[in-house]
C-alpha cells in the first residue's frame, strides 16, 4: 500500500483511512515495538504515538513512498525515544538494542511440525543476536522485504540478507534439516518460516 492509494482527500490522511491504517499495521507494529522495548502495555501506549504522529502529519502524508516502512520507521523512532527518556545513557541507537524480543512461532490447523520440533525452531530463533532475530522477525511476522527492513534498521539489505541466512542456518541446524537431507522437509521449514501466516 502506498500513500497514494490509501484514500486521502485533496493529499491529506482523512479519518477513514487513518483507522484502515490501524486496522492494518496496529498488530505488527505492536509485536515490532514490543520487540524492543519488552513491554505490552508500553508498546500500546507506543504504537498509539506512531498513529497520532501521523495524524498529526497528515497534510504531508501524500508524499510518503512506502507507507508501510515509514510506520516502521516512525515506531523504531518513537520506541528509541522513549528508551532514551527512561534509560541511560541517553544515546541510544537501535545498533545498541542489545535483545529483541521475539513472539513464538505456532502451529495452525494443518500443523506442519510436532510441539518438539516448534520447541526447537523458537529456541533457536530465541539465541539469535538481537538485530539477527529482529531482522528475521520483520520477514517473517511483519512479511517485510529486505529492502523494507534495511530502511527501519538502518542497515544495507546485503546486512539484511546475511542476518536472514544467519538466522535460516541456525533454525535449520536446531530443527536438524540440514541442507544434504530431505529437501521437502527443509521445503515445509521455509514454507512454515516465511509463508504460513503472513
Amino acid at each position: 500500500m502506498t500513500g497514494s492509494n490509501i484514500g486521502q482527500l485533496n493529499g491529506k490522511l482523512s479519518k477513514d483511512s487513518l483507522q484502515e491504517l490501524m486496522r492494518l499495521y496496529a498488530d505488527d507494529l505492536f509485536l515490532f515495538v514490543r520487540g524492543i522495548v519488552h513491554n505490552n502495555e508500553v508498546a500500546e501506549e507506543l504504537v498509539s504515538d506512531v498513529f497520532v504522529r501521523i495524524w498529526d502529519s497528515r497534510d504531508h502524508f501524500s508524499a510518503i513512498q512506502n507507507v508501510k516502512s515509514y510506520l516502521f520507521i516512525t515506531a523504531r523512532n518513537i520506541s528509541i525515544s522513549f528508551i532514551r527518556k527512561n534509560k541511560r545513557p541517553a544515546t541510544v541507537n537501535l545498533e545498541e538494542v542489545d535483545d529483541y524480543y521475539f513472539t513464538p512461532l505456532e502451529n495452525d490447523e494443518q500443523e506442519l511440525f510436532d510441539q518438539n520440533m516448534l520447541d526447537r525452531i523458537n529456541q533457536a530463533v530465541e539465541s539469535l543476536p538481537a538485530k539477527c532475530k529482529m531482522a528475521f522477525s520483520l520477514a517473517k511476522i511483519n512479511g517485510l522485504k529486505y529492502k523494507e527492513i534495511a530502511e527501519i534498521m538502518e542497515i544495507s539489505p546485503l546486512t539484511v540478507k546475511n542476518h536472514i541466512a544467519y538466522a535460516l542456518e541456525k533454525i535449520c541446524s536446531e530443527a536438524g534439516v540440514s541442507r544434504k537431507g530431505n529437501p521437502i522437509r527443509r521445503a515445509d521449514l521455509y514454507f512454515f518460516l516465511f509463508f504460513k501466516n503472513n
